[in-house]
């Protein structure tokens, strides 16, 4: 009998309860197209929705981040999980004969960080060295700031229930615990990041409210969101997001403080300054 790699991995979605009203977009475009797909797990504070093939993982109230994504991996018995953010939706037909080809690789090869979603443009000076000749797959390089991250990736499951700990705090503060002496693939290569978008995510919410090209994107696949729920960004605010994406992405590590500085100057709000405070 053929093996499924699919029995290997879940899929965790970590869920914030003030956002049931994306969780219900997200989950229907989920089941739209990846219907075919691992267990999915929607970990959540106390809310207990029903989604077609959704199982939900209440945490208790007043828990963080950390406390949600620990409550919904002590459900999962898979070696390895998948992790998603509720905001970035699936928005086309996933490819299964992908995904599970990038899951087979990331197990037979003992890898334990697949990032499957670049969201900025491609930085040469920080892309990483294809991984046995794929151009499609990068090793992280040793240095690299946010080299372990919480976009869509998929994770070894012991691995990142480490990574997390046991204290209670938010998705920030886990993003911000990597940066300090953290050294990727120093001894073996075991961290990966894939650059095709095998899920077909589309970013859609920035700041609470969705980002105007998510909306103009979800029109176009047919996708009806009721601005009434949840606002849009203005104008100004979606240029101010995307020229901050814009610089990150093409500006080199030594240039990041002037590269803030100019930022300022157009009232750019950089959450790493909010948080070392």
């Amino acid at each position: 009998m053929v093996k499924d790699i699919y029995n290997d991995v879940s899929i965790l979605v970590v869920g914030y309860d003030g956002y049931i009203d994306v969780w219900n977009h997200f989950f229907e475009l989920m089941n739209k197209y990846w219907k075919d797909r691992p267990s999915t797990y929607l970990a959540t504070s106390e809310l207990e929705p029903s989604y077609d093939n959704v199982h939900v993982v209440p945490a208790g109230k007043n828990t963080e981040w950390s406390k949600r994504a620990l409550a919904g991996l002590e459900k999962i018995k898979t070696p390895y999980v998948i992790l998603m953010l509720e905001d970035f939706f699936i928005s086309d037909y996933v490819d299964n004969k992908i995904v599970k080809s990038c899951l087979e690789m990331v197990e037979q090869d003992k890898i334990k960080f697949y990032q499957i979603l670049v969201q900025l443009v491609k930085q040469t000076w920080e892309k990483g060295k294809p991984y046995k000749g794929n151009k499609h797959i990068h090793i992280v390089p040793i240095d690299k700031k946010y080299g372990l991250n919480l976009q869509a990736a998929i994770w070894e499951t012991d691995f990142l229930k480490k990574k997390i700990g046991n204290e209670n705090y938010n998705a920030w503060k886990f993003e911000m615990n990597q940066l300090d002496n953290e050294k990727y693939n120093e001894k073996r290569i075991e961290y990966l990041i894939d650059d095709r978008n095998i899920l077909n995510i589309t970013h859609t919410i920035v700041q609470s409210r969705y980002l105007r090209g998510a909306i103009k994107k979800m029109e176009n696949i047919g996708h009806h969101i009721d601005l009434n729920e949840r606002e849009m960004l203005s104008k100004k605010e979606d240029f101010k997001y995307n020229l901050k994406l814009f610089m990150y992405s093409l500006t080199p590590k030594i240039l990041t403080k002037p590269a803030k500085a100019i930022g300022k100057l157009f009232k750019i709000d950089f959450v790493t300054d909010r948080l070392s405070k």
